[in-house]
């Protein structure tokens, strides 16, 4: 999930583009900038102290020249000057998100103790997508600790189906038996 800072900034990023009206070009051109930005060695260049940020600020307009809008270089920048380039990668993830929901899309995160089968993954799915009236874009996670079931999340919502959490609300409960 994306900080407080990374959901502002994402958030502004999105207002901007939904009001010039390039919500399509946003999502081609993050796709793009991310690319350029999950490289290791910028990430930490931008994040070095050291480096002055006159040289960081030539480094991502060189970067991004005719590859982004003005919009984000200047975001980029912003981010430079006011120290939050370690916020880059949950500004990405808010502006996804928020281009996900703009389209009617819900991006779900399904964990499970095995491989779900594509018949148990069309049945997750359709039903996910009736209650959140959306079209659902799965990602799924094996987690053997699990022991059986399912773990839905849906932005901050989630939904513990599993053995595991089954035994955590268990033990909380008889603990709580126990102190009365």
């Amino acid at each position: 999930m994306a900080s407080i800072i990374g959901k502002r900034y994402g958030n502004a990023v999105f207002e901007l583009a939904k009001e010039g009206e390039w919500v399509d070009t946003l999502e081609t051109q993050i796709n793009l900038v991310e690319k350029i930005f999950n490289e290791k060695e910028i990430l930490s260049f931008l994040g070095h102290p050291g480096v002055p940020n006159a040289e960081k600020i030539s480094v991502i307009e060189s970067s991004l020249e005719g590859k982004a809008k003005e919009e984000l270089v200047g975001l980029f920048i912003l981010l430079v000057q006011k120290g939050r380039t370690g916020y880059i990668q949950d500004i990405f993830e808010e502006i996804h998100t928020s281009i996900d929901e703009y389209n009617g899309k819900a991006k779900v995160y399904i964990k499970s103790a095995y491989e779900l089968t594509d018949e148990e993954k069309s049945s997750i799915e359709k039903r996910v997508s009736d209650i959140t009236k959306k079209k659902v874009v799965p990602i799924y996670k094996i987690d053997k600790t699990l022991i059986g079931g399912l773990v839905i999340r849906i932005g901050d919502k989630v939904v513990d189906s599993s053995i595991k959490g089954h035994l955590r609300a268990m033990k909380r409960s008889l603990l709580e038996e126990k102190a009365v």
